[in-house]
């Protein structure tokens, strides 16, 4: 089976590159994430192993009666986490940009405390992010790119996936 093992590679590196620039962000320039931010990251992880497995596929160290079965439903996985990702990607920049209210993850959490010196000492540690200043690159947001890099995922995913899909039967 000659299955182009280009185009996994290529998701698994850029997802680790999303990876590493978010904890980049986070821990080397000091931004920390909402709850929504560090949500956004899972299914990259999940891209990342599914691609993985289809690297290992085609370096034949899968046996081939069910390394068609894994090499079908790694591309479906990595297509639904990242339709997973878009949703909560959308969702987050939809909260960012007051399309839609909160339910959970980002809010503005200082907007019912008494600010005076005391309760503000206290609660300077439990400080979490609020997602109506959110940090922007060139205009976007992160939530932004990362809805721009889930419909890149998506996209290949699927195309490779409708191209290859008579090999995978």
């Amino acid at each position: 089976m000659n299955i182009n093992i280009y185009v996994p590679s290529a998701i698994a590196i850029y997802s680790t590159g999303v990876i590493t620039s978010a904890y980049f962000i986070e821990y080397v320039l000091g931004y920390k994430p909402c709850e929504l931010c560090v949500l956004q990251r899972y299914p990259y992880f999940v891209i990342i192993l599914s691609s993985i497995l289809l690297m290992v596929h085609k370096n034949k160290l899968i046996s081939v009666e069910i390394s068609n079965f894994i090499l079908a439903k790694s591309y479906i996985i990595i297509a639904l986490a990242s339709l997973t990702g878009l949703s909560i990607a959308t969702y987050h920049y939809g909260i960012e940009n007051s399309y839609w209210q909160n339910l959970t993850g980002c809010s503005d959490r200082l907007s019912n405390i008494n600010l005076n010196t005391t309760d503000l000492l206290e609660g300077i540690n439990t400080f979490e992010p609020n997602c109506s200043d959110p940090l922007m690159f060139f205009g976007v947001s992160l939530s932004g790119y990362n809805v721009i890099s889930n419909i890149f995922i998506l996209s290949i995913t699927v195309l490779t996936f409708l191209k290859y899909k008579k090999k995978l039967q």
